[in-house]
């Protein structure tokens, strides 16, 4: 086993991920401007889509829908442009790119385990200091980290969907190497 292992999403994934969300996102945009209007008769909908209120309800949760999938575009297109690896894991630590919590030394890692969360494999990296490394994070990254342990997850958690790792060997190879070095 080599001491270095690193983890890189597949372009192509990234890609396909950004091209669905331009689409999803213009779809929302396209449907607000044209399909909702009150008395139109433009969609069939039924008695409480065609009302007022009914109509901003409707736009208002289409509108949130194209602007997470816009946020998410900007994210891919980070990715795609920046072709830092998400996960990179040493004899010294490990550096997570994915949340920007950046490099932890093994010896404040508490326990490295795996979830599985409706067919997805997740590595969780349990921290000894939590708020030291979610102080290095940005407003929407640490709301979502913060979110993620009310929930029962570790601020570091990560999938190894898109990329050409296997879950169940990368965690046995990044645990070989916590123990060995913390």
């Amino acid at each position: 086993m080599e001491s270095e292992k690193i983890i890189v999403m597949q372009k192509k994934s990234v890609l396909l991920l950004y091209i669905f969300s331009l689409i999803f996102a213009c779809g929302c945009m396209v449907w607000l401007v044209f399909n909702v209007e009150t008395g139109s008769g433009g969609a069939k909908t039924d008695r409480l889509l065609s009302t007022p209120m009914g109509v901003a309800v409707v736009k208002v949760f289409f509108a949130v829908c194209a602007v997470i999938c816009v946020y998410a575009a900007v994210v891919l297109a980070k990715r795609l442009i920046n072709a830092k690896p998400l996960i990179i894991v040493d004899e010294s630590g490990l550096t997570d790119n994915s949340s920007t919590i950046g490099f932890v030394p093994w010896r404040d890692v508490k326990r490295i385990y795996m979830v599985t969360m409706k067919h997805n494999k997740l590595i969780q990296v349990e921290l000894a200091y939590s708020e030291e490394y979610l102080d290095r994070l940005s407003g929407l990254n640490r709301k979502a980290a913060e979110l993620n342990m009310k929930l029962g997850y570790q601020p570091i958690s990560f999938s190894l969907n898109g990329t050409d790792k296997k879950p169940d060997k990368f965690l046995a190879d990044i645990t070989a190497l916590w123990e060995r070095n913390r």
